[in-house]
């Protein structure tokens, strides 16, 4: 599939009473196999434990037509949690952070469309722009001048878009195991399958696939087999995952969807080059989510950031290594407030938006509605959109739904963009495409002149472009286009089935 990829981050595993022991606990690098014979349906009852923190204050904070779920705890220079997911909640950073709130005020809070937060049921709104301005309003009705944001994994892509929107209401960055938010840098290979066994793989697999099971009883039953190693270095007790499932995972519908198409629309590269707000990067070696590569990268898009890595921990090191962290973060906080603060006015480096629409069509469930995918098509053009993929995506939505002129119009707009990117792939699955619509509105010489091109490409590009092997397939019963596939057009028209 030719559809840009994106990071996503699987749901976190909390573990309490890995703040008094840790050693004895089964972790990732034991490669124990724990498998369990039968579903568990009845996940267990548990209370949340922001029930069981004494002097936490809560409510819902209007942030402009919108509520938010905000809690508070302690008092001192402020601290806002930006949680991760995208669709975890602010119960990800129970019970730990309450140690922060021995020298900070810190502030919990649910994301519009996550947790106890006002949900939007179109799900339009949900952006990554949205989110920071939410959580800037936050600030205002809070009455905070300038606080530290401390971001952990999708949070930290979050905290690092507010840093360079609203530089002059920042005293500090904390980004925790965060997104990098450098779509376009390439890092190595995800670890999270590394440490599971093939047996956990398969039963896992076959949990998320039962559609008899709620979405809890698959997230609970597919963590008890193995599921847990892929962001966890140490493995959860039975009632450490029921609170998971019950309330840390929670994301509207469309929220996360939504939200993971945005991120990898906006590119942060180098936008920290010059920055001097304090910030401290923290990284994990057992972070699977990531290869070993990602700390290295990290810092070099933050030249100026002090980093701290953790030798024992997945992707919470808030968790794992409790004492050590707290004590690190103890030190930033009291060197972020003793720094002299830049001086206010400041534009930063802003971040170059996506256009709506943008937003929009890569959000598009697949196959969206003729109507939907029509009026996109109009509102692309009078954007102006000069994104190839998104076009190419429209396309196709097009195709799928037999829309075959719009859909030409869609992969001519794509065309010249997949031309200049300088990818042949690109080039290839674009004038295929092009050819298949021209094929079906029985235009065949035009249809010809595309799998032409696609075949030249095909042939003209280095191997390492075009192993063997490789080919384009969209969809369940759509064509597979490779090289044998052209060759064919070349001869014969397509035809749909």
């Amino acid at each position: 599939m030719l559809y840009r990829m994106v990071i996503v981050f699987c749901v976190l595993v909390v573990t309490t009473s890995a703040i008094t022991a840790t050693s004895a606990r089964e972790s990732v690098l034991d490669r124990k196999t724990h498998i369990q014979d039968k579903l568990i349906l009845d996940v267990p009852q548990v209370p949340p434990l922001c029930d069981e923190i004494k002097g936490l204050k809560k409510e819902k904070i209007d942030v402009g037509g919108w509520r938010l779920y905000v809690e508070e705890q302690g008092k001192g220079i402020p601290i806002v949690l930006a949680n991760g997911g995208p669709g975890c909640t602010h119960q990800i950073f129970h019970p730990f952070f309450s140690q922060a709130a021995k020298y900070a005020r810190v502030i919990y809070y649910d994301q519009r469309g996550e947790g106890q937060s006002d949900y939007d049921a179109s799900a339009k709104s949900y952006t990554v722009r949205q989110a920071i301005e939410d959580l800037d309003n936050l600030r205002k009705a809070l009455r905070i001048k300038r606080w530290i944001v401390v971001g952990h994994s999708y949070g930290g892509f979050v905290a690092q878009c507010y840093a360079l929107e609203h530089p002059d209401n920042l005293a500090g960055l904390v980004l925790i195991c965060t997104s990098s938010g450098t779509p376009n840098v390439a890092f190595d290979r995800t670890r999270q399958w590394d440490y599971m066994t093939g047996e956990e793989i398969t039963k896992v697999r076959s949990v998320f696939a039962d559609d008899k099971l709620t979405g809890e009883q698959r997230l609970y039953n597919a963590c008890l087999n193995g599921d847990w190693k892929r962001q966890n270095f140490y493995r959860p007790t039975s009632d450490e995952l029921a609170r998971l499932v019950r309330y840390v995972w929670k994301p509207a519908p469309g929220f996360r969807e939504r939200i993971s198409s945005d991120m990898d629309l906006i590119d942060l590269k180098g936008k920290f080059a010059s920055f001097d707000i304090p910030t401290l990067i923290v990284e994990a070696r057992w972070d699977l989510t990531w290869n070993t590569d990602k700390p290295g990268k990290m810092q070099a898009n933050h030249p100026g950031a002090k980093m701290v890595v953790f030798q024992n921990s997945g992707h919470s090191p808030f968790c794992d290594e409790p004492v050590r962290f707290f004590s690190a973060l103890r030190g930033f906080v009291k060197s972020a407030n003793a720094a002299p603060l830049p001086a206010a006015g400041r534009m930063g480096t802003r971040i170059s938006w996506p256009p709506a629409v943008l937003g929009d069509i890569m959000a598009m469930g697949f196959p969206g509605s003729a109507e939907q995918a029509s009026a996109l098509l109009v509102e692309a053009e009078k954007a102006g959109l000069a994104d190839w993929l998104a076009w190419y995506r429209l396309g196709l939505n097009l195709y799928a739904v037999n829309e075959y002129e719009k859909a030409l119009v869609a992969f001519e707009h794509s065309e010249p963009l997949a031309d200049g990117s300088g990818k042949p792939k690109w080039v290839f699955a674009n004038a295929s495409w092009k050819g298949i619509v021209l094929d079906l509105l029985s235009r065949r010489e035009a249809a010809l002149d595309s799998y032409r091109k696609a075949f030249d490409c095909y042939n003209n590009a280095d191997r390492k472009e075009f192993p063997e092997d490789w080919a384009v397939q969209v969809g369940e019963n759509w064509p597979v286009l490779d090289h044998k596939w052209i060759e064919e057009r070349l001869k014969t028209p397509f035809e749909r089935k």
